[in-house]
């Protein structure tokens, strides 16, 4: 009667442990009834559950003396979203094993990587000439509009809902209901 449910939460803890590995060749820290059974752990240090594109654009332009320097540049993004697993990552197997509650880490942008740049405008002042530390600029400006424009859009939001869905997936593969705690609720 009283080891029973005990031990159901023990067994639902081993399957889940068994399915985050083959699903996703990791291991969340791992408890029943708030004793740990599993600790964290992961070949890799990041989980990327979204992946966003965008074109994003930088105009500089500097006048002096009626001599107007313009650089414009273009290029295509790439942001990755999910988590960094060396945050707390925890499923809590409740007495019965019939349900996991899980406290995912923050999602966070994980990498923004910059593709070919495309030069739009490169055009010197009469006096007033660009120079490699303008395009330098340009160049660093650009890439930090891109982080800003990807914060700037649901892709956060998104990758805690993928990865809300796959943890959900592997838990009821196994007979488990999920619980989302705090402010991860997917």
């Amino acid at each position: 009667f009283f080891l029973n449910p005990i031990r159901q939460a023990v067994k639902a803890g081993n399957e889940i442990q068994a399915r985050f590995v083959e699903a996703l060749n990791l291991t969340p820290r791992i408890m029943a009834n708030n004793a740990v059974i599993f600790a964290q752990n992961t070949p890799t240090l990041e989980f990327v559950t979204v992946e966003r594109q965008a074109l994003v654009r930088h105009r500089f332009e500097e006048s002096w003396l009626q001599s107007r320097k313009t650089f414009e540049v273009e290029a295509p993004f790439t942001a990755r979203a999910g988590f960094q697993l060396r945050d707390a990552f925890t499923v809590n197997i409740l007495r019965g094993g019939g349900t996991a509650e899980v406290r995912l880490p923050n999602a966070k942008i994980l990498s923004v990587d910059m593709g070919d740049i495309r030069i739009l405008r490169d055009e010197d002042g009469l006096w007033n000439k660009l120079t490699a530390q303008d395009r330098e600029k340009a160049i660093r400006t650009l890439t930090k509009t891109a982080k800003s424009e990807f914060l700037a859009t649901d892709i956060l939001k998104a990758a805690s809902q993928e990865a809300g869905k796959q943890v959900r997936a592997i838990a009821e593969s196994v007979g488990c209901g999920v619980v989302f705690l705090e402010d991860d609720l997917p």
